[in-house]
C-alpha cells in the first residue's frame, strides 16, 4: 500500500466571532484515542472522527493491555497527518503547539531569539496544560524520546528531532500517567505514531510563502517501503529549512511605543512625539549615550547626556548641559530633569534614545535548518516471534541574530574621559565616572547531531487457550550539540575602563596632586601603560595604543569599534553538550481467565534506564571572562532508574439495565532512582457505557517527575538583573506594607532610595543534588460522551484538575529579596542569607544589592483545572462528504504559589495564556477534490486585574494615564484545496485569510513582548501566508 502524503493551508479572521456556529459547536474534535503500534493503521478519514472505532488487538495510549474495543477509560486527542497537512501545518512543532490542550499557555519555539529556554537557543518543546515541557512526556511509537539541545539545562524533549513527514498520527492523552510510563508525565503524554507497511515510494514537497515575506519555509522528504509476507522496511529523508523573520520586516515589531492613554477608553493617546520623526516615540532598550555618576571635586554633572554639537556649557533644559553633550535624563539637584515641569520632562525624553534602527535586523523568528534520515523496520523470525527495530539521525542548525547593550563603567583617570574634570577644589565640573552605553552585535548558532536507535522483540503465546502477548525492547539515544557565540572579554574591558585601577584593586594606588595643588585619584601605571591596567590582563599582555576609547560618538551612536579596538576586546568561543539515554524494557500482557462481564486484562513489566549529561561550556565562559554575560561551570551528571509496573483491566458489569457495560482500569508503578531514592505512583479509572449511546469516564491518579539532571548538576551559572527588578526598598516610602518600610530603613535605606545609576545584581543559579525530591501530583478527569444513534455525530466533555506539589523551581531573585524585607523575623529570615547587599558607605556600589544565589529547590505548588469540548459531525451527501469538527478548551481556575504560605497568584486569563481557546474545521469530499476550512480562536486576556486597583492606570511623566494591558478575542482563518491525480496530490491554501495582525499593548502591559506584541505563541506573527504541497507516489 502506497502512503501518500499530501499538503494543507490555514486561514484566519477575527471578525467573525459573533457566528452563531462558532460561538456554539466551536470546540474540540475526536475525543478517540488511537492504536499505540505503527503497524495497525486505519483508513485515516474515518478513525480521525470517531470517538468510538473498533480496531483489532491494539494497544491504547495511556494503557499497556491491548484491547478488541476502542473505549478509552482517558481522555486522548488524535491529530492524523492528513489534518495537519490540510491545516498547512508542515512542522511537527507547528502542529503540537497549536492543539488546544497546548494552546492556553505560551510555547518554546523559534521566536524567542534572546531568552534564555530550557534546552538552550533553537529549542522547541511542548507543554500541555501550561505546567510546563518538562512535566509532558513525548513518545515516539509508545517509547520514550531522549532529550536533545545545549548548554547545561537539556531535559526537554526537542521536537526538532521528530520529521512531520515520518508521522502517521500523534495521539495527545490529556491525563496523568505516570502508572504507565513514569517520570514526567505528569501533565500528559504525547505519542507520536510513524509511518509504516509503506510498498512503495513518495517524494513531497511543501513550502509556506507569506505575502509579506520573511520566515517561509521549505520541506523536502522522501520515502521508500517495502513490505512482504514476513516483514517490512521503510527508509525516510526529510529536510526543512525556515527562513529568518527580522523584526524589520513587520510593523508591529519595529517601533515599541509606551502606548499610553489620556482616557479610559483608550482613545487619545499620551505618548511623546519624537521630533525627528514627527511619530510617537519608540521606546525599548537604551543606548546613545553616555551616564556620568559624580566622584566629587567641582560641580556635579551626573545624569545621562547625548552627543550634541550645539551643545554649550550652561545650556540644556536645567543649564546643566556641556561643550558638546546635552542632558536628557537623570541629573542631580538644580540638574534634575525628574524635577522640573511635565512639558520639560515630555522634551527631554523625546530626545532620550531609547531605540535604534538597527533592532530591525534583529531575528524575531530564528532560522534553522534540518536533515533527518530514518529507517523502520520488522522481520518475522516464526509465525508468533517479530523482531524490529528504528533508526534516526538528525542534524538541527539554527542562530540568532540581535543586539546587546556595551556599558562598561569608565573612571575618572581615563585620560579620554570628557567628564573627568577636578576630583578636588571647586571647578567647572568635578571628576565623573562614566557609562558609555552602546549597541553591539549578539550573534549565537547551535549545530545539533542526534541518533536514536531502538531494537527489540515481540510476539505472542498461548497459555490455558488464550493469547499473551509480549514485547523486550532497547534503545539508546545521543544528541550531541556544539554552541558558540561572540563575546567581550570581561578583562581586556575592565583593563581599558581603568573603574579598578582607580579603586586601586591592582594595589598599583597612587594619589596625585595636579599642578594647582588639587588631588586627582589616579594610577601612573594604568595611565603610563597609555589606560591600560596591565595588571588586570589575563588573556593578553598588552592593550591597544591610547587604550580603548569608549567615548566616541562613532562607539557610542552606531557602536563601531576601530579594528584594533574591535579584535582586542571581542572574541568568539564554542561549547558542547551531550546527553545520553539508554533503557531496557519488557512487557507482557493478556487474559487471565473470565468473570461474568468478561475477561480480566493485565499487564505486567519492568523499564530500567540510565540518562547522562556532560555540558562544557568554552573556555572564558567557564572562567567568568565574559563580560556582561552569563558564566557557566562543567555540568555532568547521571542517574540510573530502576522500575516495575502492573495493570489490570476488570470488567464489573455488562448487559445488565443501566449498563451497557462498566470497566475498572487499575495501575501501578514502583521507580527507583539513584539520585533521590524510591517512589511508587498509582491510577484508577472506570469507563461507564450507560447504553450504546453514552458513556462516562473518570479516573483518578498520582503522577510524578524525578528532578531533571540539570536540576540536580546544573554548574554554578550567573547571570544579571536591574536592582529595580528585585529590590522592593527602591522608594519603600510609598509603600502600604509596614514590614517593608521597618526593615529597610533599620539598614540606613532612606525611603526614597531610586538606585539610580546603580549597576546590575549578580544572579547564581545552580543544581540540587542532595537535595531535591521528586514533585509528585495528583489528576482528576471526568468525561461525558454522546454518540446518537440517529445522526453520525459525536460530543465529549471533559473536566480536568491537576495539582503538582513540590514542584522543581527556583524562588526568583526578586522573590528571594522580597521575602526577606517583608519577613517578620527580619534580619534571620532564611532567604535573607541567599543574598548579598552593600552595606559599606565608602563603596561606589552602597546599598546595592550585589549577587543573589538562586539555585533549584522543592517551593511551589500549581493547580490548573478546566473543561475539553470534542465534538464531530459527518453527513454523506449523494454529491459528497461533509465532516465537521470542534475542539475547545477552557481554563476554570489556574493557581500558583511560590512558597507554602505564600499568596496564591491566578495565572488564568493573563496574557499568554487564555482561558480560552479552540479550532473548528469543516471538509467536504466529492471523488478526487477535497476542500477544507478551519478556523482558530483564542479568547481575550488581561493583566490589569493583576496590579493595584484601577489596574489599568497609573503615571506617566508627571500625569495620569491608562494603559493597554489587555488583549481582544483572536481568530485566524484557513481554507485549502486538495486534487488527487492517480500517484500525484496537489494542494494549496491559504493560512490568515484576513491577515489579523497580532494585537498590540502598552510597554507597561506586564506582557513580555516584541515590539508592542505580546510574546505568546498563540498569535500568527508571520500574517496571511500562501501554502503549497506536491506528493508523488511510485
Amino acid at each position: 500500500m502506497k502512503s501518500r502524503w499530501g499538503c494543507s493551508m490555514r486561514i484566519n479572521r477575527n471578525r467573525l466571532l459573533a457566528s452563531t456556529f462558532i460561538a456554539g459547536a466551536m470546540v474540540i474534535a475526536p475525543a478517540a484515542a488511537w492504536a499505540q503500534e505503527s503497524g495497525d493503521q486505519q483508513n485515516q478519514t474515518q478513525t480521525e472522527d470517531t470517538v468510538s472505532t473498533k480496531v483489532s488487538d491494539v494497544v491504547v495510549t495511556g494503557s499497556r493491555i491491548r484491547r478488541n474495543e476502542f473505549t478509552s477509560s482517558q481522555p486522548i486527542q488524535v491529530i492524523t497527518s492528513e489534518q495537519a497537512t490540510l491545516e498547512g501545518l508542515a512542522d511537527t512543532t507547528e502542529i503540537l503547539q497549536s492543539s488546544t490542550a497546548a494552546n492556553n499557555a505560551t510555547q518554546i519555539n523559534n521566536f524567542f531569539t534572546g531568552f534564555v529556554t530550557t534546552g538552550g537557543p533553537g529549542v522547541n518543546t511542548i507543554s500541555l496544560r501550561g505546567l510546563g515541557e518538562q512535566r509532558t512526556l513525548v513518545l515516539v511509537n509508545g517509547r520514550r524520546v531522549g532529550p536533545a539541545g545545549v548548554r547545561g539545562s537539556v531535559g526537554p524533549t526537542d521536537l526538532n528531532t521528530i520529521p512531520s513527514s515520518q508521522i502517521e498520527r500523534i495521539e495527545i492523552l490529556t491525563d496523568g500517567a505516570s502508572s504507565i510510563y513514569g517520570s514526567d508525565a505528569v501533565a500528559g503524554v504525547i505519542n507520536i505514531i510513524t509511518k509504516s507497511n509503506q510498498d512503495g515510494g513518495n517524494v513531497d514537497v511543501f513550502t509556506t510563502q507569506p505575502f509579506d515575506g520573511g520566515g517561509e519555509d521549505y520541506r523536502l522528504s522522501a520515502s521508500y517501503g517495502k513490505t512482504w509476507d514476513r516483514g517490512y522496511l521503510t527508509l525516510g529523508a526529510d529536510y526543512y529549512e525556515r527562513k529568518e523573520l527580522l523584526f524589520g520586516d513587520r510593523d508591529y515589531f519595529q517601533c515599541p511605543q509606551e502606548r499610553v492613554f489620556l482616557d479610559e477608553n483608550l482613545l487619545i493617546r499620551g505618548d511623546v512625539v519624537d521630533p525627528a520623526t514627527g511619530t510617537y516615540k519608540c521606546t525599548g532598550t537604551l543606548n546613545a549615550i553616555l551616564r556620568t555618576q559624580y566622584a566629587g571635586g567641582g560641580a556635579n554633572r551626573a545624569g545621562d547626556y547625548i552627543f550634541s554639537p550645539g551643545a554649550v556649557a550652561g545650556g540644556g533644559y536645567t543649564g546643566c548641559d556641556i561643550n558638546g553633550f546635552h542632558l536628557v535624563a537623570g541629573g542631580s539637584g538644580a540638574c534634575s530633569i525628574t524635577a522640573q515641569p511635565t512639558d520639560v520632562r515630555r522634551a527631554a525624553t523625546a530626545e532620550y534614545p531609547l531605540h535604534s534602527d538597527r533592532y530591525d535586523s534583529r531575528t524575531a523568528i530564528s532560522p534553522v535548518k534540518r536533515t533527518s534520515v530514518s529507517l523502520f523496520g520488522g522481520y518475522d523470525l516464526t509465525p508468533n516471534i517479530e523482531m524490529f527495530g528504528e533508526l534516526l539521525y538528525n542534524k538541527r542548525e539554527s542562530e540568532q541574530r540581535s543586539w546587546r547593550q556595551l556599558f562598561p563603567t569608565t573612571a575618572p583617570i581615563h585620560t579620554l574621559n570628557p567628564f573627568g574634570g577636578v576630583c578636588n577644589g571647586t571647578s567647572d565640573i568635578g571628576c565623573h565616572f562614566v557609562t558609555p552605553v552602546a549597541l553591539v552585535n549578539s550573534n549565537n548558532d547551535q549545530e545539533v547531531e542526534y541518533w536514536r536507535g531502538v531494537g527489540g522483540f515481540r510476539g505472542d503465546f498461548q497459555v490455558a487457550g488464550r493469547t499473551w502477548d509480549w514485547e523486550l525492547s532497547g534503545q539508546y539515544s545521543k544528541s550531541k550539540g556544539t554552541y558558540g557565540g561572540n563575546f567581550f572579554y570581561n578583562d581586556r574591558v575592565e583593563a581599558t575602563a581603568g573603574y579598578l585601577a582607580w579603586f586601586g584593586a591592582d594595589l598599583e594606588y597612587e594619589e596625585v596632586l595636579d599642578s594647582n595643588g588639587n588631588v586627582i585619584y589616579r594610577d601612573d601605571d594604568f595611565i603610563g601603560a597609555g589606560n591600560c591596567d596591565v595588571f588586570l590582563l589575563k588573556t593578553a599582555t598588552a592593550c591597544p595604543t591610547g587604550g580603548v576609547n569608549w567615548y566616541t560618538k562613532e562607539l557610542v551612536e552606531n557602536g563601531t569599534l576601530t579594528p584594533e579596538e574591535l579584535a582586542f576586546l571581542m572574541g568568539y568561543e564554542r561549547g558542547t553538550t551531550t546527553y545520553e539515554h539508554k533503557y531496557v524494557e519488557g512487557v507482557i500482557s493478556g487474559e487471565l481467565f473470565d468473570l461474568p462481564a468478561g475477561p480480566l486484562g493485565m499487564a505486567l513489566g519492568f523499564h530500567i534506564r540510565k540518562e547522562e549529561i556532560d555540558d562544557n561550556p568554552g573556555e572564558q565562559q567557564r572562567n567568568g571572562n565574559l563580560w556582561g554575560s552569563t558564566a557557566a561551570g562543567r555540568t555532568m551528571g547521571s542517574d540510573t532508574i530502576k522500575e516495575l509496573f502492573a495493570e489490570l483491566e476488570v470488567p464489573l458489569l455488562k448487559n445488565v439495565p443501566g449498563f451497557n457495560s462498566l470497566d475498572l482500569n487499575m495501575s501501578g508503578r514502583y521507580s527507583d532512582y539513584d539520585s533521590y531514592g524510591s517512589n511508587s505512583t498509582y491510577k484508577v479509572g472506570l469507563n461507564w457505557s450507560i447504553t450504546p449511546s453514552y458513556r462516562i469516564r473518570a479516573s483518578y491518579g498520582t503522577s510524578f517527575r524525578a528532578p531533571a539532571l540539570y536540576e540536580l548538576y546544573l554548574a554554578n551559572q550567573t547571570s544579571f538583573l536591574g536592582q529595580a527588578n528585585i529590590d522592593p526598598c527602591i522608594n519603600y516610602g510609598t509603600s502600604n506594607n509596614n514590614e517593608l518600610k521597618t526593615n529597610c530603613a533599620s539598614q540606613g535605606i532612606p525611603d526614597d532610595y531610586g538606585a539610580s545609576g546603580s549597576s546590575s545584581a549578580t544572579i547564581i543559579t545552580g543544581g540540587g543534588v542532595g537535595v531535591l525530591n521528586p514533585e509528585t501530583a495528583k489528576a482528576t478527569t471526568i468525561g461525558l460522551i454522546w454518540t446518537p444513534s440517529f445522526i453520525d455525530m459525536s460530543i465529549a466533555l471533559d473536566y480536568w484538575k491537576i495539582q503538582v506539589n513540590d514542584q522543581v523551581d527556583q524562588f526568583g531573585a526578586d522573590n528571594i529579596v522580597a521575602g526577606c524585607y517583608t519577613s517578620e523575623n527580619f534580619p534571620n529570615e532564611a532567604l535573607c542569607s541567599l543574598f548579598e547587599r552593600d552595606l559599606n558607605v565608602n563603596s561606589t556600589t552602597y546599598l546595592q544589592i550585589l549577587r543573589v544565589n538562586d539555585s533549584y529547590v522543592n517551593i511551589s505548588e500549581q493547580q490548573n483545572e478546566g473543561l475539553d469540548l470534542n465534538i464531530r459531525y459527518k453527513k454523506q451527501f449523494t454529491f459528497g462528504d461533509l465532516t465537521v469538527n470542534g475542539r475547545a478548551s477552557y481554563i476554570l481556575d489556574w493557581t500558583q504559589k511560590t512558597f507554602g504560605d505564600s499568596v496564591v497568584t491566578q495565572l488564568e486569563s493573563r496574557i499568554g495564556r487564555p482561558e480560552l481557546n479552540g479550532q473548528v474545521s469543516a471538509r467536504f469530499d466529492r471523488g478526487d477534490w477535497t476542500g477544507f476550512y478551519s478556523v482558530d480562536f483564542v479568547g481575550e486576556t488581561d493583566n490589569a486585574p493583576f496590579y493595584a486597583t484601577p489596574g489599568n492606570q497609573g503615571t506617566y511623566l508627571g500625569e495620569a494615564v491608562w494603559y493597554e494591558r489587555s488583549t481582544p478575542f483572536y481568530m485566524t482563518h484557513n481554507f485549502s484545496v486538495r486534487r488527487r491525480l492517480d500517484d500525484l496530490t496537489l494542494q494549496l491554501g491559504v493560512r490568515n485569510i484576513f491577515n489579523e495582525n497580532p494585537p498590540l499593548v502598552s510597554v507597561s502591559s506586564g506582557a513580555t513582548r516584541i515590539g508592542n506584541t505580546p510574546l505568546a505563541s498563540q498569535y500568527d506573527w508571520q500574517g496571511r501566508s500562501l501554502t503549497v504541497s506536491l506528493s508523488y507516489d511510485f
